[in-house]
């Protein structure tokens, strides 16, 4: 059965090290003019969480967010919307899975993998998310030059084959909390 091209951001599959999977609380500035959807990668700019680009150092994975809107309701979204305003221009708290050793779920959006993947680092493909559902719709390209996601294997499901459009296991070894 062929793979379906369905890219949906970066899941937290397992701990490399059988730690706790859980979001870490950071910062995003109010009015950050980029929107961010769960699943999607960040990188980190003076302090503040930002959505990253294909070869940018990541922090992690982006989560959600929670904020006061401008008319004082406490609000969570998997999103932040482009240019979100927040009351007295608060920053606001960005969950974030930071964790350096923390595996990602996520699919090769072009070329066609191989076994022969593994051991590699690849580019992202960043790719504007889904406003209907929230969700990130980045995976990983072929192309290894510059590439901040390493695979470490292949998602073992039976709806999962090694080839295009494959779902691949990843971390990001140039995180920025790596040590």
């Amino acid at each position: 059965m062929a793979n379906t091209n369905k890219p949906d951001g970066f899941t937290p599959a397992y701990h490399m090290y059988g730690g706790v999977i859980r979001p870490a609380k950071m910062r995003i500035a109010s009015g950050y003019g980029t929107a961010i959807y769960s699943g999607d990668v960040v990188t980190l700019s003076s302090g503040y969480v930002e959505q990253a680009g294909a070869t940018s150092t990541p922090v992690g994975v982006f989560y959600g967010v929670f904020y006061t809107a401008t008319d004082g309701t406490p609000t969570f979204s998997k999103v932040w919307s482009a240019s979100t305003a927040t009351q007295g221009s608060a920053d606001a708290e960005a969950l974030v899975y930071n964790d350096p050793g923390i595996v990602y779920e996520a699919q090769f959006t072009a070329g066609t993998p191989a076994v022969s993947f593994i051991g590699n680092k690849y580019t992202l493909s960043t790719t504007a998310g889904s406003s209907n559902n929230g969700r990130s719709k980045e995976g990983v390209t072929a192309t290894t030059s510059s590439g901040v996601a390493l695979c470490v294997g292949f998602a073992s499901q039976p709806s999962n084959e090694i080839g295009a459009y494959a779902r691949g296991l990843f971390t990001f070894p140039t995180n920025t909390f790596a040590v």
